[in-house]
């Protein structure tokens, strides 16, 4: 008499499947995480243009609702909002002004000239030449040795070739672009 031979069911994964399968893995990750790097990247670069262009029309507003427009600088009342840039820095000043005539001196500022600061974080600066934009209180028009034919640009990124752009023109409008 012979015994029954019993059916023998395998109920995983060999060793060479399994290692297969973490091959394939690898593989797959090597070439998702450059991409996603590059993703978060770009969509901090994004991210900067659009804190810079919230900010500047922020400032816009605040010449346009007259915002301190009561207070004096020396004898003189207020006519300007502006935004100093730094050329290389990932900061830029708010200040208030008399005149548009040229950038306000400092920091430090001289006394009630100076309103807040504006920043990127991480390694994102600011890549065009240092200067200052004026928003005139009485209709917040601009006014900038960036404008170039009536309009002009803000640049901030990681270098001079990777970097977005914020436009502007003398009469006040500010936007940006997906270039």
């Amino acid at each position: 008499m012979s015994l029954p031979k019993k059916t023998i069911f395998s109920a995983g994964f060999t060793l060479l499947e399994l290692m297969i399968v973490v091959t394939i893995i690898g593989i797959i990750s090597a070439g998702l995480i450059p991409a996603f790097s590059n993703y978060i990247r770009s969509q901090n670069l994004k991210q900067a243009q659009e804190q810079l262009k919230s900010d500047m029309r922020t400032v816009q507003n605040k010449a346009l609702t007259g915002a301190l427009s009561d207070q004096l600088l020396g004898s003189t009342y207020i006519k300007y909002w502006g935004i100093k840039f730094f050329k290389g820095q990932s900061t830029y000043d708010y200040f208030v002004s008399i005149s548009s005539a040229a950038c306000p001196a400092g920091p430090p500022y001289a006394a009630g000239v100076y309103q807040g600061k504006g920043s990127f974080g991480s390694d994102l600066k600011i890549q065009n030449a240092s200067t200052c934009v004026f928003f005139d209180i009485a209709n917040g028009d601009v006014v900038s040795s960036l404008l170039s034919g009536g309009s002009g640009f803000a640049s901030v990124g990681y270098s001079a070739t990777e970097l977005k752009k914020v436009f502007f023109n003398s009469y006040g409008l500010i936007y940006s672009t997906n270039e």
